[in-house]
Protein backbone atom coordinates (compact mmCIF):
# COMPACT_ATOMS: atom_id res chain seq x y z
CA UNK A 1 0.00 0.00 0.00
CA UNK A 2 1.23 3.50 -0.88
CA UNK A 3 2.35 5.17 2.36
CA UNK A 4 0.91 8.48 1.17
CA UNK A 5 -2.55 6.93 1.37
CA UNK A 6 -2.13 5.66 4.94
CA UNK A 7 -3.34 7.58 8.01
CA UNK A 8 -0.66 9.76 9.53
CA UNK A 9 0.35 9.02 13.10
CA UNK A 10 -0.38 11.83 15.57
CA UNK A 11 2.71 12.40 17.68
CA UNK A 12 2.11 11.59 21.34
CA UNK A 13 3.25 15.04 22.49
CA UNK A 14 0.57 16.62 20.29
CA UNK A 15 -2.14 14.03 20.85
CA UNK A 16 -4.18 15.77 23.59
CA UNK A 17 -6.41 18.72 22.76
CA UNK A 18 -8.67 20.54 25.26
CA UNK A 19 -12.00 21.99 24.06
CA UNK A 20 -14.93 23.72 25.74
CA UNK A 21 -15.21 25.81 28.91
CA UNK A 22 -17.16 24.22 31.79
CA UNK A 23 -17.97 26.22 34.90
CA UNK A 24 -17.67 23.42 37.50
CA UNK A 25 -14.54 22.25 39.29
CA UNK A 26 -15.99 19.08 40.84
CA UNK A 27 -18.64 16.43 40.30
CA UNK A 28 -21.59 15.83 42.62
CA UNK A 29 -22.37 12.45 44.14
CA UNK A 30 -24.67 11.53 41.22
CA UNK A 31 -22.75 10.93 37.99
CA UNK A 32 -24.75 10.41 34.80
CA UNK A 33 -22.71 8.93 31.97
CA UNK A 34 -22.93 8.41 28.22
CA UNK A 35 -20.64 5.93 26.43
CA UNK A 36 -20.70 5.83 22.64
CA UNK A 37 -18.59 4.87 19.64
CA UNK A 38 -19.86 7.61 17.32
CA UNK A 39 -18.62 6.17 13.98
CA UNK A 40 -16.67 9.40 13.30
CA UNK A 41 -19.97 11.36 13.36
CA UNK A 42 -20.56 10.36 9.75
CA UNK A 43 -24.32 9.84 9.74
CA UNK A 44 -26.59 12.76 8.99
CA UNK A 45 -28.74 12.61 12.14
CA UNK A 46 -25.76 12.24 14.50
CA UNK A 47 -25.67 15.86 15.64
CA UNK A 48 -29.33 15.86 16.73
CA UNK A 49 -29.02 12.54 18.58
CA UNK A 50 -25.83 13.63 20.27
CA UNK A 51 -27.32 16.88 21.51
CA UNK A 52 -30.32 15.07 22.99
CA UNK A 53 -28.24 12.32 24.58
CA UNK A 54 -25.86 14.79 26.24
CA UNK A 55 -28.57 17.08 27.59
CA UNK A 56 -28.54 15.59 31.11
CA UNK A 57 -25.16 13.83 31.21
CA UNK A 58 -22.28 14.76 33.53
CA UNK A 59 -19.70 12.55 31.84
CA UNK A 60 -19.40 11.51 28.17
CA UNK A 61 -16.95 8.93 26.79
CA UNK A 62 -16.66 8.80 23.00
CA UNK A 63 -14.74 6.47 20.73
CA UNK A 64 -14.06 7.07 17.04
CA UNK A 65 -14.28 10.74 17.95
CA UNK A 66 -12.91 13.30 15.51
CA UNK A 67 -11.38 16.77 15.39
CA UNK A 68 -10.40 18.98 12.43
CA UNK A 69 -13.85 17.92 11.27
CA UNK A 70 -17.19 19.55 10.38
CA UNK A 71 -18.51 18.76 13.88
CA UNK A 72 -15.78 20.75 15.66
CA UNK A 73 -18.11 23.59 16.68
CA UNK A 74 -20.19 21.15 18.75
CA UNK A 75 -17.17 20.85 21.05
CA UNK A 76 -15.18 24.09 20.59
CA UNK A 77 -18.10 26.31 21.57
CA UNK A 78 -19.36 24.08 24.38
CA UNK A 79 -19.96 25.82 27.72
CA UNK A 80 -21.26 22.74 29.54
CA UNK A 81 -18.30 20.38 29.13
CA UNK A 82 -14.56 20.29 29.01
CA UNK A 83 -13.65 17.91 26.19
CA UNK A 84 -10.32 16.08 26.32
CA UNK A 85 -9.52 14.70 22.87
CA UNK A 86 -6.71 12.20 22.41
CA UNK A 87 -5.80 11.75 18.75
CA UNK A 88 -4.34 8.59 17.30
CA UNK A 89 -4.15 9.17 13.55
CA UNK A 90 -4.90 11.76 10.87
CA UNK A 91 -6.52 11.19 7.49
CA UNK A 92 -3.92 11.89 4.76
CA UNK A 93 -6.37 13.87 2.59
CA UNK A 94 -9.03 15.46 4.84
CA UNK A 95 -6.66 15.98 7.84
CA UNK A 96 -9.44 14.75 10.18
CA UNK A 97 -7.92 13.37 13.40
CA UNK A 98 -9.55 10.30 14.95
CA UNK A 99 -9.26 9.08 18.54
CA UNK A 100 -11.11 9.05 21.85
CA UNK A 101 -12.75 12.00 23.59
CA UNK A 102 -13.94 12.44 27.17
CA UNK A 103 -16.30 15.23 28.15
CA UNK A 104 -17.15 16.29 31.70
CA UNK A 105 -19.05 19.12 33.35
CA UNK A 106 -16.00 19.59 35.60
CA UNK A 107 -12.46 20.31 34.51
CA UNK A 108 -10.01 17.41 34.58
CA UNK A 109 -7.29 17.60 37.23
CA UNK A 110 -5.08 15.13 35.38
CA UNK A 111 -4.91 13.81 31.81
CA UNK A 112 -2.80 11.04 30.31
CA UNK A 113 -2.95 9.04 27.11
CA UNK A 114 -1.64 5.52 26.44
CA UNK A 115 -1.09 4.30 22.90
CA UNK A 116 -1.16 0.59 22.04
CA UNK A 117 2.29 -0.85 21.39
CA UNK A 118 0.97 -2.70 18.35
CA UNK A 119 -0.85 -1.38 15.29
CA UNK A 120 -3.84 -2.47 13.29
CA UNK A 121 -2.72 -4.34 10.16
CA UNK A 122 -2.63 -2.58 6.77
CA UNK A 123 -3.58 0.90 8.01
CA UNK A 124 -0.93 0.77 10.79
CA UNK A 125 -3.01 2.78 13.29
CA UNK A 126 -2.62 2.41 17.04
CA UNK A 127 -5.49 2.47 19.55
CA UNK A 128 -5.81 4.59 22.66
CA UNK A 129 -6.57 4.61 26.37
CA UNK A 130 -7.38 8.07 27.75
CA UNK A 131 -7.10 8.62 31.51
CA UNK A 132 -8.70 11.66 33.17
CA UNK A 133 -9.27 12.50 36.85
CA UNK A 134 -12.02 14.68 38.36
CA UNK A 135 -12.53 16.18 41.79
CA UNK A 136 -15.56 14.93 43.75
CA UNK A 137 -17.71 16.98 46.11
CA UNK A 138 -17.21 16.10 49.79
CA UNK A 139 -14.39 13.68 49.02
CA UNK A 140 -10.61 13.68 49.12
CA UNK A 141 -10.55 11.12 46.32
CA UNK A 142 -10.72 11.82 42.62
CA UNK A 143 -12.77 9.90 40.09
CA UNK A 144 -10.55 8.12 37.57
CA UNK A 145 -12.17 7.83 34.14
CA UNK A 146 -10.64 5.43 31.63
CA UNK A 147 -11.91 5.78 28.07
CA UNK A 148 -10.65 2.95 25.86
CA UNK A 149 -10.87 1.94 22.23
CA UNK A 150 -9.15 -1.43 22.13
CA UNK A 151 -7.08 -2.76 19.27
CA UNK A 152 -9.05 -4.91 16.90
CA UNK A 153 -7.63 -7.06 14.09
CA UNK A 154 -4.59 -8.48 15.90
CA UNK A 155 -3.63 -11.61 17.79
CA UNK A 156 -4.85 -12.20 21.34
CA UNK A 157 -1.28 -11.66 22.59
CA UNK A 158 -1.21 -8.15 21.09
CA UNK A 159 -4.69 -7.46 22.45
CA UNK A 160 -3.64 -8.51 25.97
CA UNK A 161 -0.58 -6.27 25.68
CA UNK A 162 -2.86 -3.22 25.40
CA UNK A 163 -4.98 -4.43 28.31
CA UNK A 164 -1.90 -4.31 30.52
CA UNK A 165 -1.97 -0.52 30.11
CA UNK A 166 -5.20 -0.60 32.11
CA UNK A 167 -3.45 -2.37 34.96
CA UNK A 168 -0.63 0.19 34.87
CA UNK A 169 -3.06 3.12 34.91
CA UNK A 170 -5.09 1.78 37.84
CA UNK A 171 -2.21 0.45 39.94
CA UNK A 172 -1.78 3.45 42.25
CA UNK A 173 -5.33 4.82 42.24
CA UNK A 174 -7.34 4.08 45.39
CA UNK A 175 -10.51 6.02 44.60
CA UNK A 176 -13.52 5.32 42.38
CA UNK A 177 -13.06 4.29 38.76
CA UNK A 178 -15.22 4.27 35.63
CA UNK A 179 -13.76 2.24 32.77
CA UNK A 180 -15.80 2.24 29.57
CA UNK A 181 -15.56 2.20 25.80
CA UNK A 182 -15.34 0.00 22.76
CA UNK A 183 -13.28 -2.97 23.91
CA UNK A 184 -13.61 -4.95 20.66
CA UNK A 185 -14.54 -8.08 22.59
CA UNK A 186 -15.81 -9.87 19.50
CA UNK A 187 -15.02 -13.35 20.79
CA UNK A 188 -15.26 -15.01 24.23
CA UNK A 189 -11.48 -15.28 24.55
CA UNK A 190 -10.99 -11.54 24.25
CA UNK A 191 -13.81 -10.86 26.68
CA UNK A 192 -12.35 -13.36 29.13
CA UNK A 193 -8.98 -11.59 29.13
CA UNK A 194 -10.68 -8.23 29.62
CA UNK A 195 -12.73 -9.47 32.56
CA UNK A 196 -9.64 -10.92 34.23
CA UNK A 197 -7.95 -7.50 34.12
CA UNK A 198 -11.11 -5.90 35.54
CA UNK A 199 -11.39 -8.53 38.28
CA UNK A 200 -7.77 -7.98 39.37
CA UNK A 201 -8.52 -4.26 39.72
CA UNK A 202 -11.71 -4.88 41.72
CA UNK A 203 -14.04 -3.60 38.99
CA UNK A 204 -17.60 -4.78 38.38
CA UNK A 205 -19.38 -4.77 35.03
CA UNK A 206 -22.57 -2.78 34.53
CA UNK A 207 -24.64 -5.54 32.94
CA UNK A 208 -27.55 -4.61 30.70
CA UNK A 209 -30.14 -6.21 28.45
CA UNK A 210 -29.33 -5.77 24.75
CA UNK A 211 -29.41 -7.47 21.40
CA UNK A 212 -26.25 -8.57 19.63
CA UNK A 213 -25.45 -7.54 16.04
CA UNK A 214 -24.31 -9.78 13.22
CA UNK A 215 -21.68 -7.20 12.19
CA UNK A 216 -20.19 -7.54 15.69
CA UNK A 217 -20.11 -11.34 15.33
CA UNK A 218 -23.08 -11.55 17.72
CA UNK A 219 -20.86 -10.32 20.56
CA UNK A 220 -21.04 -7.09 22.59
CA UNK A 221 -18.10 -4.74 21.97
CA UNK A 222 -19.03 -1.84 24.25
CA UNK A 223 -18.90 -2.18 28.03
CA UNK A 224 -18.95 -0.21 31.29
CA UNK A 225 -16.98 -1.27 34.37
CA UNK A 226 -16.79 0.55 37.72
CA UNK A 227 -15.37 0.53 41.26
CA UNK A 228 -16.12 2.56 44.39
CA UNK A 229 -19.52 3.60 43.05
CA UNK A 230 -23.11 2.37 43.27
CA UNK A 231 -24.77 1.61 39.95
CA UNK A 232 -28.31 2.97 39.83
CA UNK A 233 -29.16 2.32 36.17
CA UNK A 234 -27.64 1.26 32.85
CA UNK A 235 -29.24 1.00 29.42
CA UNK A 236 -28.25 0.28 25.84
CA UNK A 237 -30.18 2.68 23.58
CA UNK A 238 -30.63 0.43 20.60
CA UNK A 239 -33.21 2.68 18.94
CA UNK A 240 -30.43 5.20 18.18
CA UNK A 241 -29.12 4.51 14.66
CA UNK A 242 -26.78 7.45 13.99
CA UNK A 243 -23.80 5.15 14.63
CA UNK A 244 -23.06 1.48 14.06
CA UNK A 245 -22.79 1.19 17.88
CA UNK A 246 -25.67 1.74 20.30
CA UNK A 247 -25.01 4.41 22.93
CA UNK A 248 -24.99 3.34 26.59
CA UNK A 249 -26.27 5.47 29.47
CA UNK A 250 -25.41 4.72 33.09
CA UNK A 251 -26.00 6.52 36.39
CA UNK A 252 -23.72 6.09 39.40
CA UNK A 253 -23.62 7.42 42.95
CA UNK A 254 -20.36 7.94 44.82
CA UNK A 255 -20.22 5.54 47.80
Amino acid sequence: MNNRLLPKKVELADSIKILGSPKLIELDSEIRCLVWNIYKARRTNWRTDFSELCADRDLVLLQEAVTNAPTDNVFDLCERYEWVMAGSHQHPVSSVITGVKTGCTARAEHREVYRSNFSEPLVKTQKLLLETHYALANSNNTLMVLNMHAINFVSVMKYVDQLEQLSIAMAAHKGPVILAGDFNTWNPRRLGHFKRVADRAGLSEASMARRSKIQHLHQHLDHVFYRGLSLRSVESLQHITSSDHAPITATFFVD
